[in-house]
């Protein structure tokens, strides 16, 4: 689980930024690899079949099936959006990944506001890893690296290397730890930079400026609907 750190104060610009999905090219190719990582399956560990070779394979029926629609999907956001929650989400501990990001917030959260943070969070997440997988490209690459631990790990960490449309190679790890007997993802990182920390910085300083209410209802307003 990632510790907890001190964070340099958000200028309002970032601030701003942070409630809608990045445009910077650094950050579009940040959020193109963190999409692909997502598509790692967490259920190859319990497989027969190596988990690079599933991984690859999951990775490739999930793009297939955007195959030539790219443009449909653009142009009908909800179909995407649906074909990443049938995919994705099922894959991922959403409630232990909306507890890390949210820190000490989540202690002193009453049980709706967990919920109602959770469901906006996913929606976040939908929205903003679909939009990272339709600028996929065909000339960026995926290298699975063999997983490293015991045959009975229950927390283990998954490797793996993408070339980018620049033709730079970043590396990608998933966390991933076994509930109800399947492996689920809780946090990534790309390159070193952290998923869960990364959006802990940006939701605890929305929470110090406005509360958590505030944050949520923002996140509500902006994820939970249907546009």
């Amino acid at each position: 689980m990632p510790a907890d750190r001190d964070l340099r104060p958000i200028t309002p610009r970032v601030k701003s930024a942070m409630m809608r999905t990045p445009r910077t090219p650094l950050l579009k190719r940040l959020l193109q690899v963190m999409a692909l990582s997502l598509l790692l399956p967490a259920i190859a560990l319990a497989a027969p079949k190596p988990p690079e070779e599933l991984a690859r394979e999951t990775v490739q029926t999930i793009l297939d099936s955007m195959e030539g629609r790219r443009d449909e999907l653009r142009q009908n956001p909800q179909e995407l959006y649906t074909l990443i929650e049938q995919e994705l989400v099922p894959l991922v501990d959403m409630e232990y990944m909306s507890q890390l990001v949210l820190g000490r917030a989540w202690r002193t959260a009453s049980p709706e506001q967990r919920e109602r943070f959770q469901e906006a969070f996913q929606n976040m997440l939908i929205r903003t890893y679909g939009n990272g997988l339709l600028s996929f490209q065909d000339q960026q690459r995926i290298e699975y690296l063999p997983v490293r631990g015991d045959d009975d790990a229950e927390d283990i960490t998954f490797r793996a290397q993408i070339t980018d449309d620049q033709g730079d190679k970043v590396p990608v790890s998933l966390q991933m730890h076994v509930v109800d007997g399947e492996w689920k993802i809780y946090d990534g990182s790309v390159g070193n930079l952290s998923f869960v920390t990364n959006y802990r910085g940006q939701f605890n300083s929305q929470i110090r400026n406005g509360g958590l209410e505030s944050l949520i209802e923002r996140m509500e307003a902006r994820y939970n609907s249907d546009g």
